[in-house]
């Protein structure tokens, strides 16, 4: 294999990985909650999405206002993700608010309870 020919299949595996990671945040304010539904996977690429819409969530939204994130469309999670939602659960706590994660299902339920995240992000927690 010529070096043209190496370059050429890094670049297809660099151009592979980047398109990956497919994330979509979204911000639904209700009765009492702030939702944040998140859909796709996140990790290294995208948790700062993630994260950043909980920030603001927990700056813009009225007193009082729980958080909940829900991850029922989520695919994929890695410890990127992870860090994203317990700095966003100590940012609304350290702001007063509620958090709570919700609907984790299949891979990323198991990922969660398997690194012990789960219980404190959904409230189960003692």
């Amino acid at each position: 294999m010529s070096d043209a020919d190496s370059q050429q299949v890094q670049r297809r595996t660099m151009v592979e990985y980047r398109g990956s990671g497919v994330l979509t945040v979204a911000r639904h304010d209700g009765s009492g909650a702030v939702t944040i539904t998140v859909q796709g996977e996140i990790d290294l690429a995208t948790a700062g999405q993630l994260r950043d819409a909980i920030i603001a969530a927990v700056t813009d939204a009225e007193p009082d206002i729980s958080l909940v994130v829900d991850l029922a469309e989520l695919r994929f999670i890695d410890s990127a993700g992870i860090s994203a939602l317990l700095r966003g659960r100590r940012s609304a706590l350290a702001a007063g608010r509620t958090f709570r994660v919700d609907g984790a299902a299949g891979l990323v339920l198991e990922v969660l309870q398997l690194t012990g995240v789960w219980s404190l992000l959904s409230g189960e927690a003692v």
